[in-house]
């Protein structure tokens, strides 16, 4: 069974507190609840507790590819970020992050949780999740917007709020309360149980926030600017005291947590697909359980090959300018243009990039790529001249073509351009492949928040920064190695090489916007117009050649100011003492 079950019935038990005893219905309605009784009960805690946990920033299957230089989508992918006209009037809803009532309702938990009549071990358990949760959620929100209003006490809602509590705190200031209350947390959940279920918060995973809270810290004060007096903007002089903070927690877990690197499958490829599908391995260390009924997403109803899928699917489009970062397994780069042309030809779409990272191909569909029970078709055309000649290309999706279709059914010629692939690719990662298709929202994949790998290279590149390159080498190389890619050692690690190895490792983990963000490369990134490829299929030959294609109509534009996201209307709205974020 899921530990998700677990929490189900939790759930249930404390709904179903009330319905055994007669004499409630002469005291109390059904559905109310006081607050002192919340705070007499370990069940009602722990409902509470899970709420919360139900409510964690988690941001679960959001469609962050699309900002980044990952991936576009099949209806154009014009949106705010991508054009370059964010405003406080239009900020895309799945980047925002905002929610003080999620930090009051955490803020009341902890404020009552120290009287309350309960073991001390369950006590110190629930502080420590609920502080490392409320953390979290700050960093979510510094990550955004910089400095903002930190409020660790209950406020009245319906009293006079101090001006202090509405003024935002510097991005610094921010950073170090959630470092501070890491501490805290880790110390808190000193005892729990090394086995504790994936969906609950233990000490390591405590840690592994700290590390990533950090290496985040470190990065705005070594490439970040302090504007606004701080509130934007880390000193650069913290820059090595958050590395080094970032580094000994990550060491921690590395040295004395329970985890490994995932290694279920002897296919390199197979083995990374798997990590996300076999659930509660040894890698994982915190993740948002979805069972497919109470708990649901629906990515395989949308991302899934269209023909995979239970409705839309296809909307995800990996573009060739992601797929060309990925090193070659010997750890050399290609400069792949050169074969885009009808001169060369390969057996499949994976045979061109077949010296790459196996990574990949778990990651990206190609023409050919098996997938379910058949093989992956995307080609847009056939060539039917004897020799590769593009003038010789027949197209149209209703004909065939010596009994075969002229354009394959995954292509992005199919009739339904919403369901088709803009790119000439198609996402794998994350699809439920053994049990497609899937029902609309009823997808049961969990979604992995925390794992061991970036433990690891949260390590190597704050070890890196250090000048510790000896410690960093030996971080970095954990993920590589079980990749099955060249390993680096002190004169060949670099921070390009682990910039990339971040992009690898992490692809559709909806890291990749914000680590262009922290290490201040998105405009070096994301300006720019994004490709895919044209899949040719040279009848007489059998095989295919590939030609440039624009995946977008437009040219991407990414702003100094997007670093930060706006204050939004709204929050002014709420509070006019919020000050605005650079060039908004």
């Amino acid at each position: 069974m899921k530990n998700k079950l677990f929490i189900i019935g939790i759930i249930a038990v404390i709904t179903g507190i009330y319905s055994c005893d007669n004499d409630v219905l002469d005291r109390k309605p059904l559905d109310k609840i006081s607050d002192e009784e919340v705070w007499q009960s370990e069940s009602l805690m722990q409902g509470y507790v899970i709420d919360l946990y139900d409510r964690f920033p988690s941001f679960a299957y959001e469609d962050y590819f699309e900002y980044s230089d990952e991936g576009t989508g099949s209806s154009g992918n014009s949106n705010a970020i991508t054009q370059g006209n964010m405003s406080k009037g239009n900020v895309p809803d799945d980047l925002e992050y905002w929610d003080y009532e999620y930090i009051r309702d955490c803020n009341i938990f902890l404020a009552n949780v120290l009287e309350a009549p309960i073991a001390g071990d369950v006590k110190a358990q629930l502080e420590g999740e609920v502080t490392t949760m409320r953390a979290v959620a700050y960093f979510e929100m510094a990550k955004r917007y910089g400095g903002v209003p930190l409020v660790s006490e209950v406020i009245d809602p319906f009293g006079e709020i101090a001006e202090e509590l509405k003024r935002r705190n510097t991005e610094v200031e921010v950073y170090d309360f959630v470092d501070t209350e890491l501490t805290r947390a880790v110390g808190l959940l000193e005892n729990s149980e090394s086995q504790t279920p994936t969906a609950r918060i233990n000490k390591w995973a405590a840690l592994a926030f700290q590390a990533r809270a950090n290496l985040w810290a470190a990065s705005i004060a070594k490439y970040g600017q302090v504007q606004l007096n701080g509130i934007v903007g880390v000193p650069e002089s913290r820059a090595d005291e958050f590395f080094q903070k970032a580094a000994t927690a990550a060491n921690t877990v590395l040295t004395t947590g329970p985890y490994e690197l995932y290694n279920g499958k002897e296919d390199k490829a197979q083995n990374y697909q798997y990590i996300f599908l076999e659930e509660g391995n040894s890698e994982i260390m915190f993740a948002k359980e979805f069972n497919g009924v109470e708990v649901r997403h629906d990515w395989d109803h949308w991302k899934a090959p269209a023909r995979f899928a239970s409705g839309q699917g296809a909307r995800c489009n990996p573009t060739l300018d992601f797929i060309l970062k990925y090193e070659n397994v010997d750890g050399s780069t290609t400069d792949y243009s050169q074969f885009f042309n009808e001169n060369n030809l390969y057996s499949d779409g994976w045979d061109l990039f077949k010296d790459k990272d196996p990574r990949l191909n778990a990651t990206v569909l190609f023409q050919g790529s098996f997938f379910v029970d058949d093989e992956i078709q995307t080609y847009e055309g056939i060539d039917t001249g004897n020799t590769p000649d593009p003038s010789n290309i027949v197209n149209n999706p209703s004909l065939s073509y010596e009994g075969v279709k002229q354009v394959g059914v995954d292509s992005r010629l199919v009739v339904g351009d919403d369901k088709t692939t803009n790119s000439g690719f198609l996402v794998r990662k994350w699809c439920d492949e053994p049990n497609l298709p899937v029902p609309a929202s009823q997808s049961q994949v969990d979604w992995t928040i925390l794992r061991l790998a970036e433990v690891y290279l949260t390590k190597a590149e704050a070890e890196f920064q250090l000048g510790n390159t000896t410690d960093a080498v030996t971080a970095f190389n954990a993920t590589r190695e079980r990749a099955g890619i060249s390993l680096v050692d002190e004169s060949t690690i670099s921070i390009e090489k682990i910039q990339t190895e971040w992009m690898a490792e992490f692809a559709f983990e909806n890291k990749r916007f914000w680590d262009l963000r922290r290490w201040r490369i998105a405009g070096e990134v994301l300006n720019n117009q994004f490709n895919g490829l044209k899949i040719i299929w040279h009848y007489n030959s059998d095989q295919y050649y590939f030609l440039p294609l624009l995946a977008e109509t437009f040219n991407r534009v990414f702003r100094q100011e997007h670093y930060y996201l706006p204050i939004t209307n709204e929050m002014l709205n709420n509070n006019p003492l919020l000050e605005q974020n650079p060039l908004y």
